[in-house]
């Protein structure tokens, strides 16, 4: 009798419990002879979906979420594709250019090892995880650079005509048009102290000053958010500029670069690209502004033919989506 019921409550409490795991993992896309799976989809979504629950109105958090898991999984799908095409390539990536890459990476951001161990079990993460994640980003990023980069050229010529047809003429208002480098401090900084900010600000000053590419630059060592868009902050107007901003580019002629200034936040500094008062546009001279060109190119061009290379891609493969 004992056994009976026994029997019982094993079919009532832990079969139901087994059949609700696999509902909560299941598969939500097939990519050739790959799968994505549902758990697979809510960890890479996570920070974006936690988001929208914050600030999305309350009728449109439903919609809203399901259309960012859509894009997340045609993003995660494109992945697959890539990375299975890296390995029909046959690709690899040795161990020393992994511990390489990874050295590379605490020296931006500069941090030690044992400090990058605990922000990776933080995230639950275990350092063989990270680095089978990074060999994979890198196979993929070789595969691109075979598959496309290596393919690109942006000639002086070209270079030369949009400086005389088009740069500068994209504002179509009076102001200036700025690109920005910043270094913060504390949490949200790659530099613990104010002092170690001021002096990471400096050594990017240099490195301008003696002709790097500003946007590179921007792109690999600033702290603020316009580091995405290699420092572009977009056009302003006079009276929009906060004080400390219109202090540090006063008397600047376009392609010159502001001195350091300190704001509550950062250490910046800017570099004007044109400027514009009623129909009179003022660009900066081309050989100060030809690698910011040539880098404005070669990521249109890079954007466009990474487009039209992974829609063949999908063209080519069997994609099932099931979400």
């Amino acid at each position: 009798m004992l056994k009976h019921i026994f029997f019982i409550l094993f079919l009532t409490f832990f079969i139901p419990l087994h059949c609700q795991a696999e509902l909560v993992d299941r598969i939500v896309a097939k990519v050739n002879d790959d799968v994505i799976t549902l758990s697979e989809l809510n960890e890479e979504g996570e920070g974006t979906i936690e988001k929208i629950r914050e600030n999305a109105p309350s009728d449109q958090i439903r919609s809203s979420i399901r259309q960012a898991k859509k894009d997340i999984l045609n993003a995660l799908i494109d992945r697959m594709l890539i990375s299975q095409k890296a390995k029909i390539s046959r690709l690899s990536v040795s161990n020393e250019d992994l511990d390489a890459t990874i050295s590379r990476i605490l020296e931006q951001n500069q941090i030690s090892k044992e400090q990058f161990l605990k922000q990776l079990q933080a995230m639950g993460m275990t350092e063989a995880q990270y680095r089978d994640k990074m060999k994979n980003q890198m196979l993929q990023s070789k595969l691109i650079n075979y598959e496309i980069r290596s393919k690109i050229v942006i000639t002086d010529e070209k270079i030369r005509r949009y400086y005389d047809e088009s740069f500068g003429q994209q504002e179509s208002s009076d102001g200036y048009h700025l690109l920005q480098i910043g270094c913060t401090w504390g949490t949200d900084g790659r530099s613990e102290t104010s002092l170690d900010a001021r002096k990471r600000a400096e050594q990017l000053h240099a490195m301008i000053s003696e002709g790097e590419n500003f946007k590179e630059i921007a792109k690999a060592y600033s702290d603020l958010p316009s580091a995405a868009d290699g420092g572009d902050i977009g056009v302003f107007k006079e009276e929009e500029l906060a004080s400390y901003m219109r202090d540090a580019i006063q008397g600047l002629y376009p392609g010159q670069i502001s001195e350091i200034i300190e704001s509550s936040t950062a250490f910046q500094f800017f570099k004007i690209l044109s400027s514009r008062e009623g129909n009179v546009i003022q660009q900066a001279p081309f050989e100060t502004v030809k690698e910011e060109i040539r880098t404005l190119l070669y990521e249109q061009e890079l954007r466009e033919n990474f487009d039209k290379w992974v829609k063949q891609l999908r063209e080519e493969a069997f994609i099932e989506e099931l979400l």
